[in-house]
């Protein structure tokens, strides 16, 4: 969602040394098995063991091992999740890893367990509450509205705006009470909360008119959510005026905001109609398939390259490396052309991963877990610094 975009980069302070670029090749990723190997061997610390399961992890992944990543995490969650007390951040990260990798693979269990360690961990070391705690919370609430948990997820965002006021992070409570506001519509669109919806949307009207400037997340954020509410409703007209707002208060700042992205549907062989209001998840999520799916999920992921031009429209996009065959992600492909993103003086390039996955779940009169019938897309930025391939294409209709 735009605003979870927002969310992960405002929670994490002056942000942590980010671990080195990954270039994998057959031979580079042989070096991170020998580096873990040795750390093994030696009896390294949790921290050590961490480091070298999560570069190893994070290189196999890049090539769609996504199982053996998998299990490297879990093994080392194994050694070391007695340990948080003492390294609760090494340990925090490897639940991270362990979540979103099951997620991709459609272990829906093992995301939720693994979503919820990453707070534990924290909180077993680090008894007061800074970034790392918020960050964790958000994420928390993300997996809980995600799962239709929406009590439990306002309660989480609770507790994280009660400990960022205590801390006077005021951006982190800023974005507590937006991410609020879009829980308080989505729910009452899906008819459990009549009235709701209309309260939030007045209440991001409001906040959306904000003029200080130490109220300009809360005035950027209301209208993100406010312009994803225009288009739901029908009225694309009012949701362009307000991106090309957020637009031009947004130009000649650091980064490209993501403004406007599209819905998709997976569309995979018999559709089903659907009836009745929308649910929590198609509310949430940028891709929205009901019906037949394939069985094999292995291998189905993508790496795509694209150009974000300085009038912010997407432009020479295409599939740069790939799983098994993409048959399934024309839709995305299709919605990604169309995104907008905030204007810049300087075209800029991004990377991303998608997977196309679907949860196991337990069906009658059988014990063998089956992929559930409602498929979905997970999501990895790759980019980097540096990682333009070659100055951008000139904009053109099929490029967006």
């Amino acid at each position: 969602m735009l605003l979870a975009l927002m969310i992960v980069s405002a929670a994490a302070q002056p942000a942590p040394q980010q671990a080195p670029t990954i270039v994998v090749t057959g031979q580079r990723i042989q070096d991170y098995r020998d580096r873990l190997a040795a750390c093994l061997a030696r009896h390294c610390p949790t921290d050590e063991d961490a480091d070298a399961t999560l570069a190893l992890a994070e290189a196999l992944l890049i090539e769609g091992e996504y199982r053996e990543s998998r299990d490297i995490v879990q093994a080392s969650l194994g050694r070391n999740r007695r340990n948080a007390a003492a390294f609760p951040e090494p340990v925090s990260d490897l639940y991270r890893a362990h979540a979103r990798l099951s997620h991709h693979l459609g272990f829906a269990d093992d995301a939720r367990r693994s979503t919820f360690g990453i707070l534990n961990a924290l909180q077993a070391g680090i008894p007061e509450e800074d970034y790392r705690h918020f960050t964790a919370r958000f994420e928390l609430s993300e997996y809980l509205i995600q799962s239709g948990n929406i009590v439990s997820a306002r309660r989480e965002l609770a507790r994280l705006r009660e400990a960022a006021q205590e801390a006077g992070r005021d951006d982190v409570v800023a974005l507590a009470e937006l991410r609020g506001l879009w829980f308080d519509y989505i729910a009452a669109r899906s008819g459990e909360e009549g009235g709701r919806d209309l309260d939030a949307k007045h209440t991001l009207a409001r906040m959306s008119q904000l003029a200080e400037p130490a109220q300009r997340m809360r005035m950027i954020g209301a209208k993100i959510l406010l312009s994803r509410i225009h288009r739901i409703e029908g009225r694309p007209a009012e949701a362009d005026a307000l991106l090309a707002e957020i637009g031009r208060s947004d130009a000649g700042r650091a980064g490209r905001r993501l403004l406007f992205s599209p819905p998709y549907e997976l569309v995979e062989h018999q559709i089903e109609p659907m009836a009745g209001a929308m649910s929590i998840r198609e509310l949430i999520s940028f891709s929205s398939g009901s019906g037949q799916t394939p069985d094999n999920f292995e291998g189905k992921w993508i790496d795509v390259g694209f150009w974000v031009m300085p009038d912010g429209h997407v432009s020479g996009l295409e599939i740069l490396r790939q799983g098994s065959d993409p048959d399934w992600a024309d839709p995305l492909i299709d919605s990604m052309r169309g995104r907008r993103y905030a204007p810049a003086a300087e075209p800029s390039y991004r990377l991303e991963r998608y997977t196309y996955t679907a949860d196991y779940e337990q069906v009658l009169r059988t014990r063998i877990p089956q992929r559930s019938r409602r498929a979905r897309v997970e999501y990895i930025d790759l980019t980097t610094e540096g990682a333009a391939p070659g100055p951008p294409p000139a904009a053109d209709a099929s490029s967006g």
